[in-house]
This record gives structure tokens, sequence and C-alpha cells, in this order.
């Protein structure tokens, strides 16, 4: 995933792994249960997803340490594509534990 834009309380992250309502779905439930994230607005036709969190309650530094596991996302979605939601899925629950410790 390409971080499009960053300012502090908002980070617009852009993949067309995105546009797959399932795999936008799953991330938008993960990430919303966190504590610190306020809203987010996925656009699935161009696979954009805008990320609005407290800077107060999520430290700059985990945002970083989580976008390893966007970036190995994007990588199995543009080999396999479609083929490689439930590995995607499995993936993202890692990521949920990820943002509860």
């Amino acid at each position: 995933m390409i971080v499009s834009s960053f300012f502090e309380g908002r980070v617009r992250l852009k993949a067309s792994l995105l546009k797959n309502s399932e795999i936008s779905r799953q991330i938008t439930d993960m990430l919303m249960a966190s504590k610190s994230v306020e809203n987010i607005t996925v656009n699935e036709i161009t696979g954009s997803m805008l990320i609005e969190y407290s800077p107060s309650k999520i430290p700059l530094l985990k945002i970083k340490k989580a976008m390893p596991y966007f970036e190995k996302i994007k990588e199995i979605y543009e080999i396999y594509g479609e083929e490689a939601v439930p590995e995607i899925l499995s993936i993202i629950k890692e990521m949920d534990n990820f943002f509860k410790q």
C-alpha cells in the first residue's frame, strides 16, 4: 500500500486491493475496533482509504511499525489477485492482534 498523504491525525492509503469490498471491510472493522481510530472512509472505486485517528492515543511509531503488514498484503494481492483473499484476511487478523497490543 502506498501512503498517499499523511498529516498528524490522518493518513490516506492507496492500493488496488482496497477495491475489494471484503478486504476493505475487514481492514475497516479491524482498525475501527481500536480506540484510537475515529473514522475511516473507503473509496472502492479508487482503492483509497482515509484513516482519521487520535494522535494522542496512538503513537506515530506504532503506525509505522504496522506498515509491513500493509506491504505484505499489497504484495500478495498484486501477485495472486482475488484468489489470495483468504490469505489476506488471515494477515488482517494478525494485524488485529498487533493493534490490540
